[in-house]
Parts: C-alpha cells; sequence; structure tokens
C-alpha cells in the first residue's frame, strides 16, 4: 500500500501535485499475496525485456521455449522463426547474428523447435526417473549443488559487506576531521562545504549498498530450501508427463544452444540446460542408457544428434 503520491498546497486549492517517491509512505505486506515474491517479481523481469508485438497469423501460436533460449558464444536470446516454405517448421536463430541482423555474433545457432522439446522431455524423464528410484539421492545431489553454490556467493557477499562497513566508519572519521580543522580555521568554509557534501553522499550511498547486501545475505538463507521447490515441479512433470509453458517457466531459468559441430549424419549439438535455483545438473552415469541419446533428420542426408553431457 502507498500513500502520498499526491498532495495539495492549499485545502483552497484542489490541483493535486506530484510527490516525490521519497516523501512517499509504503506500506508492505498488508493485503495477503495470490502468489509468492519470488515469482511475481521472475514475472516482472520477463516482461520488462521482452519487445510485445502482434504475432503473425501465419507464424501460428508463440513457442512456448520462446524467452528461454540463449546462443551460447554471445549470450543474446533466439528468436522463434516459422520456415517460410513449410510452415510446420518452426525452429530458432540468434537475434545477434551478424549475417541475419546485422549482430556481432558470427554463427546462427540454428535448433529446430521440436528438437528442443524432445532433448527437454529426455532430460526431464531422466530426473523424474532418478527422482521415482532414488529420491534421497536425488534430494542429496541438489543440495550438495545449491550448498556449493550458495557458499561461494556467501563469501563473496561478506567481503563486500565487510568493505562497506569499514568505509563507511572511515568516511565518518574524515567528516569529523574535516569539522574539526573548520572549527580551527585550517579549512575554510567552501572548502568545508565541498567536503561535507562529498562525504554525506558517499556515505547515504554505502548506507544504502549495506541495507542491500544484508537484504541479499538473508535471500541467500532462503534459497537453501528452494530445492523443495525445484523437486515439486518435477513431481508436476511426472505427473502430466507433457511440456507446458508455465511448467517450463517453473521448471527452467535458461537454456544454452551452441553452434552444430560436424558434417552430414555426423554433426552433433549441444544444449546445456539451465534449472531455476540450482543451475546446470549433471546427473550420474546411472541416469544414462547407451541409446538414451535423441537423433533427428533435419533433412535428407542431414541428420542431428544432440548429446546429452559432453564426453
Amino acid at each position: 500500500m502507498v500513500n502520498f503520491k499526491t498532495y495539495s498546497k492549499s485545502f483552497k486549492n484542489k490541483a493535486r501535485l506530484q510527490n516525490p517517491p521519497e516523501n512517499w509512505a509504503i506500506f508492505r505486506d498488508i493485503h495477503e499475496p495470490i502468489i509468492d515474491r519470488n515469482t511475481f517479481e521472475r514475472v516482472q523481469k520477463i516482461l520488462g525485456s521482452t519487445k510485445h508485438r502482434a504475432p503473425k497469423t501465419e507464424n501460428g501460436e508463440k513457442n512456448m521455449f520462446c524467452d528461454l533460449l540463449r546462443c551460447a558464444d554471445c549470450g543474446k536470446k533466439l528468436w522463434h522463426h516459422t520456415n517460410t516454405i513449410n510452415k510446420d517448421i518452426h525452429f530458432f536463430a540468434c537475434s545477434n547474428y551478424a549475417k541475419d541482423y546485422r549482430g556481432t555474433c558470427q554463427r546462427r545457432h540454428y535448433i529446430r523447435a521440436d528438437a528442443v522439446e524432445e532433448v527437454v522431455k529426455l532430460e526431464l524423464g531422466r530426473m523424474a526417473a532418478m527422482l521415482r528410484h532414488d529420491e534421497e539421492g536425488f534430494a542429496e545431489l541438489l543440495a550438495q549443488k545449491t550448498n556449493a553454490e550458495l557458499l561461494d556467493e556467501n563469501r563473496l557477499m561478506e567481503a563486500e559487506l565487510q568493505k562497506a562497513v569499514l568505509r563507511s566508519e572511515k568516511v565518518s572519521q574524515l567528516y569529523q576531521r574535516v569539522y574539526e580543522d573548520n572549527a580551527e580555521g585550517k579549512v575554510t568554509d567552501e572548502w568545508f562545504m565541498q567536503l561535507s557534501h562529498k562525504y554525506e553522499a558517499e556515505r547515504v550511498e554505502l548506507k544504502e549498498r549495506i541495507s542491500n547486501l544484508r537484504e541479499k545475505l538473508d535471500g541467500l538463507e532462503q534459497q537453501r530450501y528452494r530445492k523443495d521447490s525445484f523437486i515439486s515441479a518435477v513431481r508436476k512433470f511426472m505427473e502430466m508427463g507433457t511440456l507446458t509453458a508455465p511448467l517450463l517457466q517453473e521448471l527452467i531459468d535458461h537454456i544454452d544452444v551452441y553452434e552444430t559441430e560436424g558434417t552430414g549424419k555426423n554433426r552433433t549439438q549441444r544444449i546445456v540446460i539451465y534449472y531455476r535455483f540450482v543451475g546446470y545438473i549433471e546427473l550420474p552415469d546411472s541416469a544414462f542408457r547407451r541409446d538414451d541419446r535423441y537423433r533427428a533428420d533435419t533433412r535428407q542426408g542431414v541428420a542431428v544428434e544432440y548429446i546429452p553431457k559432453p564426453a
């Protein structure tokens, strides 16, 4: 709930004026939320980074993998396209490709939409099978993954916080020293005003930074329990057996697509899936079979094999 967004100069004047944000009164957690804060923030981030444009009718509905695929070389999104001759063929290509969009990426990173769907189904199927047969081992794998990453991030945050606190104390000491020098006549009033303004601005900035770092550290502690949310999403896939856009948004953070290698029927392409809360998961060898790979015939004499883990 936000109050005092506007104000009036006098009760006789009915015109309302905009109030600066620093004068607003914000009351959080007043109403019971419909969805949790993390989901809301994620949706806002996706909406803010997505250009909304009415799709062409001949291209059909928006693909469920839109906004999830990334170029492994430049990090830009892969855009969804429909083949101009065969409308049943849908594919993705790097939005930063030099030849198509005058970008900086030298490779196209072409991949069929149906191939991505089959590979993701294959990977989630392995995860579901491991969860079904060894739930404790799967939970332990996630715990080790999340705890190791959180520990590294926690160390970096604590180091930054310590530097900010020490600098804040140093700025307070410098401000006090300048004040004493001004009182004794060692520093002019003009110089004192410039230095005091500089130190005050830095002190306010450090105060805000320290507050943000402490909030992030508190958030890292809460992330230790997010693996339960990931396991719950995998269970949903086990029950549904099919992929949907909401399920993908709940499970996957993004997918890196590499350029194909090789020629003819010996072409291979690597796809790396980064899941929400846990990142990339390297499943143990027991989760793989010799024939557990997906091979797609893109056109006559040309095929692509998608390898689930690097050799």
